[in-house]
């Protein structure tokens, strides 16, 4: 006769570790997106600044960087290089854990590979 509650308990395991797993993918995903969101704003403020001095060049004036408008685009140019870092830094840290975690990445998927594994449990690419 089967042992009922060991079934259930081995269950409830399998189904908290998958919860926990995609609950990890879900936290890098959003971390993904932030680094992609942060590097799109760089992208931005890069731009402009080159739209402010090329409008200076224009008009046949000297590029000042103490000019108003082209510090401003350069402070935020700043504040979007620290933020753009930061987003790749959290990034990295939640990379690292999945990969204590879990071993390493597929090459070709980038999904989780367990130590020791010769195929990629995702997409069956080698990974050795």
């Amino acid at each position: 006769m089967p042992d009922w509650k060991n079934l259930k308990d081995k269950a409830m395991a399998a189904v908290n570790s998958a919860a926990q797993e995609v609950d990890h993918q879900l936290t890098l995903t959003k971390l993904r997106a932030e680094v992609n969101q942060a590097q799109a704003d760089l992208d931005k403020a890069l731009q402009n600044l080159g739209a402010v001095v090329h409008e200076g060049i224009r008009r046949n004036q000297p590029v000042d960087p103490h000019d108003p408008s082209i510090a401003a685009a350069m402070n935020q140019i700043d504040d979007r290089k620290q933020r753009v870092a930061a987003a790749q830094q959290a990034l990295t840290a939640g990379s690292a854990e999945e990969s204590a975690t879990h071993g390493s990445h597929c090459p070709a998927c980038g999904a989780a590979v367990a130590d020791g594994a010769k195929f990629c449990p995702s997409c069956g690419h080698a990974v050795t």
